[in-house]
Formats: structure tokens, sequence, C-alpha cells
């Protein structure tokens, strides 16, 4: 499964390489690179910052659901501010991990997020093998 890193932070993009190195990483510094080089692909997660320069990651996460609804989005934020945390589960977040995070918080929301994926694909295939 790939994944999709967008955060203008040099730093955090170099720790967050080292705690996924065993996935298939992409990395885009805003949400304007992001979308010009999204890969349209069903087994992607997108880890998006809410606070960039230019387009926010709010904005990003509205793209994504508009044009690739069945891409599954976690959010990131150095705060808990509960009104973005209310924008981004409202506009379809998946989940959503604090800075600085550790590797286990990451880790965890991967794995709920690939999970989920699991759980849509098998019920999907079944409603799609039954309507043949």
């Amino acid at each position: 499964m790939k994944i999709l890193f967008v955060d203008d932070d040099v730093m955090t993009q170099e720790v967050v390489k080292e705690m996924l190195k065993d996935w298939e990483l992409i990395i885009a510094s805003s949400a304007e690179d992001a979308l010009e080089n999204f890969p349209d692909e069903y087994d992607l997660i997108v880890i998006t910052d809410i606070h960039m320069p230019g387009m926010s990651g709010i904005d990003l996460l509205r793209e994504i659901k508009k044009n690739y609804p069945y891409v599954q989005v976690i959010m990131v934020s150095s705060t808990e501010d509960a009104g973005n945390l209310l924008l981004a589960y409202e506009s379809g977040a998946n989940d959503f991990i604090v800075k600085p995070f550790i590797a286990d918080d990451l880790l965890a929301a991967l794995d709920n997020t690939v999970q989920k994926n699991k759980r849509w694909k098998k019920a999907l295939g079944k409603l799609y093998n039954r309507n043949k």
C-alpha cells in the first residue's frame, strides 16, 4: 500500500521517512504539489499536515474526497484545535495524529486505516459479486 505524506516541514519529512521505511512512501512538500502529482490508486493512504502555506490540509482533504473518495486520509497537526479536528472529521478524515508523534501512534493509525480498507473491499467485493 502506498502512502502519500504531505508536510512542508523537511525535518518532519525525514522523521516520517525513517518511521515508514518499510512502506512505499511518496513525499510532497505542499498540498498543491500533492494534487499535481496525485497517484490515482485505490490502495493509497494520505497523511497530511493541517497547517501549511498556501492550500491547507483541510482543503487538500476536501479535494481528495471530491475526486478520490476511496482514498483514506489521516490528518496531522501540532495542535489539538477542536475547530480543526471537527472540520477534518466533517470533511472525511479517517484519523488524526498530534505532532510530534511517535512511531507507535503513526503505525497504529496506519494499521487501523489498512484494516478499514480491507473490511470495505471485502464488503464491496461481496456486493459486486452478488450483482453479477
